[in-house]
């Protein structure tokens, strides 16, 4: 019985002990379904005065009766009558009671499940007499969920940002919008400072705007990747930030435009050299590798080479063949090497 009611009410907790039967009353002129538990544990200190529980020094002392209002089950209000233990404290004289937290909040008789199926229906576009309605709460208590969620999600403090800042997206959720959300870290620390919806420059000027522009004057430097419109953004937002970009990002950008370079000069030989068209198409991921992780001292039979070879001399092969592309090949691998030391 009483897995069938932890599971149906989402209550799971060692301390309750569950009543074996289920009451169907008239309460606010509704069918409501009254559940009924005790909630009992050993405490291992005082709540009062923080003597630690030994030789008898807490002892039961009744139970205090509250009635928490649950989610709705089987489109019926629910209520749990809890029979919350009390404590008398010989040491002090004082008594408390079992701590409940994970079921209700102190001085709160709307279970935490029933407050957070409140704040899924904020987000919904509906009146709050609805969610009221829906839930078995007033709708004073609806508002006053409403205000404390947002009080917690209001962006704390909007006079302060880090003086070095970095700037990048990252793949949304299936529930935003947009394709790509916005990500602020404190350079120096690494902590994450914010998370903006989207990257849109229209959202994020609004998401600064917040800040005081004497805050925004502080900030020195902001690290960032090669989009366009966030150096804008910084020029606009932060006049006397530096921008970085990240060397990650150049380094990237070098391969980017290597590859490019390399799909446009084996499209030139597709017809003029057939094979080593095939040998630009197939070994393209060697062409990119850098050469220290490229085998100098294992020969192998590879693919569109009658004898063996190494990995190395596939792609020394290759740029012997085609003079533009190891000229370029040795501008890449300088530039990358100098950024790579900046890396480290």
């Amino acid at each position: 019985m009483n897995n069938i009611l932890e599971a149906t009410l989402q209550i799971k907790d060692k301390n309750i002990i569950w009543d074996n039967n289920v009451q169907e009353k008239i309460l606010k002129n509704r069918k409501s379904l009254f559940y009924s538990a005790t909630y009992t544990h050993k405490p291992e200190f005082c709540a009062v005065c923080g003597c630690v529980s030994q030789n008898n020094n807490i002892v039961k002392n009744g139970t205090k009766t509250s009635r928490i209002t649950l989610c709705s089950v089987s489109g019926l209000p629910a209520y749990l009558n809890l029979r919350n233990q009390r404590f008398l404290c010989r040491e002090c004289g004082s008594s408390f009671t079992a701590d409940t937290s994970r079921i209700v909040e102190k001085y709160c008789h709307i279970s935490k499940r029933l407050k957070n199926e409140i704040k899924t229906k904020i987000s919904e576009t509906v009146s709050e007499t609805y969610i009221a309605k829906e839930t078995n709460v007033s709708i004073h208590t609806v508002r006053r969920i409403i205000y404390d969620t947002a009080r917690l999600l209001t962006i704390k403090p909007l006079h302060d940002l880090p003086e070095h800042l970095c700037f990048d997206e990252f793949k949304s959720v299936k529930s935003s919008d947009c394709n790509m959300s916005f990500i602020i870290f404190d350079s120096t620390t690494h902590k994450l400072v914010d998370v903006v919806r989207d990257r849109k420059s229209y959202s994020l000027k609004q998401y600064f705007y917040r800040f005081e522009p004497k805050t925004r004057l502080k900030v020195k430097t902001i690290s960032i990747d090669m989009y366009l419109p966030y150096i804008q953004l910084i020029k606009e937002m932060f006049p006397n930030a530096k921008i970085i970009i990240d060397p990650f990002h150049i380094v990237q950008a070098l391969n980017r435009e290597l590859n490019r370079t390399r799909v446009r000069i084996m499209n030139q030989h597709r017809y003029k050299n057939p094979k080593l068209y095939r040998k630009l198409k197939y070994y393209w991921k060697l062409i990119l590798k850098n050469s220290n992780e490229l085998q100098n001292y294992k020969y192998n039979r590879y693919k569109l080479f009658e004898s063996f070879i190494t990995s190395k001399g596939i792609v020394d092969y290759i740029l012997e063949k085609i003079h533009l592309l190891k000229m370029i090949m040795r501008l890449y691998i300088h530039f990358v090497n100098v950024y790579r030391i900046e890396i480290i």
